[in-house]
C-alpha cells in the first residue's frame, strides 16, 4: 500500500503526467486513450514496494524526481511500444481493393448480442452479499467468509491462530449454508 507521500505526490503530478500522456496519444492517433494509458501507468506503479516507491521519490534531478522520469518513461512505452495493449487496438489491418468488409457487419452484431457476464457476476455476488448479511454467524465465522470470499484472502496469510483446516472447515461450512439458502432449502 502507497504511503500518504506517495499518493500526495502523485495527486499533485497527475494534471502534468495527463498531459504527458494527452500529448503521446495525439501522436499516434489515440487521443480518447489518455486517462486509461495514465491509469494503467499509475497502477502498475502502485504495486511496487513503498521503499521502491520512497527511492524513486527521493531521488532528485533538474528538480523532477526518479518517479517523475520513471512515469513519463512508462507512459511513452505504453503508448509507442508495438507490444502494447493500446497500439494493437489501434492497428490498421492490412487490406486491398479485393477485401469484403461486409462480413464484418455481422462480427459486430455477433458482439454486441454477448451477455453482460461481469453485470451477472456482480448480481450474484451481491446476493451472496446479502443472504451472508442476514446469517446468524458466529463472529469469527463472519471473519473468516468476509477474508477469504469478499477479499480474496489466502489462508496461509491467516492473522489469526486457527489452523488453515479449522478456517476451511468455517469457511465450508458458511459456503454451504449460503448455497442453501439460494437453493432455496430450508434450514432448522
Amino acid at each position: 500500500m502507497a504511503s500518504t507521500e506517495i499518493n500526495n505526490y502523485i495527486s499533485k503530478r497527475y494534471r502534468r503526467w495527463l498531459d504527458y500522456a494527452k500529448y503521446h496519444c495525439k501522436r499516434n492517433n489515440m487521443e480518447d486513450e489518455a486517462v486509461d494509458v495514465l491509469n494503467e501507468v499509475l497502477l502498475s506503479l502502485l504495486q511496487k514496494s513503498d521503499t521502491k516507491l520512497k527511492q524513486l521519490l527521493s531521488s532528485k534531478n533538474n528538480g523532477y524526481t526518479e518517479l517523475d522520469y520513471f512515469v513519463l518513461k512508462m507512459i511513452k512505452l505504453n503508448v509507442t511500444s508495438s507490444t502494447s495493449p493500446y497500439q494493437s487496438k489501434y492497428k490498421s489491418l492490412p487490406s486491398d481493393e479485393n477485401t469484403d468488409f461486409s462480413m464484418f457487419d455481422d462480427m459486430e452484431d455477433e458482439l454486441t448480442d454477448q451477455t453482460d457476464k461481469s453485470g451477472e457476476l456482480l448480481d450474484q455476488i451481491h446476493k451472496v452479499r446479502m443472504i451472508f448479511d442476514g446469517l446468524d454467524l458466529s463472529p469469527l465465522a463472519r471473519e473468516v467468509f468476509e477474508y477469504h470470499f469478499f477479499q480474496d484472502g489466502y489462508f496461509c496469510d491467516w492473522p489469526g491462530k486457527e489452523t488453515q483446516n479449522q478456517l476451511y472447515e468455517i469457511y465450508n461450512g458458511v459456503l454451504e449454508l449460503i448455497k442453501r439458502k439460494i437453493n432455496g432449502e430450508m434450514m432448522f
